[in-house]
């Protein structure tokens, strides 16, 4: 599961996917969770870039899910 705060709002998205896109044409950055746009920037270059841009707004959190093992089955 991804958790996702920006810093200034407080607002918190959550997921599964994340996913960053670079359009080399506009040099606009999107950071999209699940398929849906979180963030925009302008003049970016690389994908490298658009992360710290992001990071520099939002705190991401990712948590590995761990299934939990059934009843009897180490038995």
């Amino acid at each position: 599961m991804i958790y996702i705060e920006n810093i200034e709002t407080g607002t918190v998205h959550e997921g599964q996917d994340i996913e960053y896109f670079l359009d080399d044409d506009t040099m606009i950055g999107e950071v999209y969770i699940d398929g849906n746009l979180i963030y925009q920037s302008v003049d970016v270059t690389t994908e490298s870039q658009l992360q710290l841009e992001f990071r520099k707004e939002y705190i991401l959190e990712e948590t590995t899910e761990v299934p939990e093992i059934e009843a009897g089955f180490l038995d």
